[in-house]
């Protein structure tokens, strides 16, 4: 019998996450996602907005 090496372990995921259609956070469009984790369609996250990590302008959020 073989013992499983810590790094073959995955973590367990909860009942919840699971794939399924998501609105991105970013565009609204609904996408599809592996999980709750991921909520910014990969459209969205291959825009060099994203890339360059700058938010977005005249999202009407808040300035400090």
């Amino acid at each position: 019998m073989t013992t499983p090496h810590p790094d073959n372990v995955s973590p367990a995921r909860s009942p919840r996450d699971v794939p399924t259609q998501r609105a991105c956070l970013r565009c609204k469009v609904p996408f599809q996602s592996e999980g709750f984790g991921e909520r910014v369609c990969p459209r969205c996250k291959g825009s060099a907005i994203w890339k360059s990590g700058s938010p977005p302008r005249g999202d009407g959020g808040r300035q400090r």
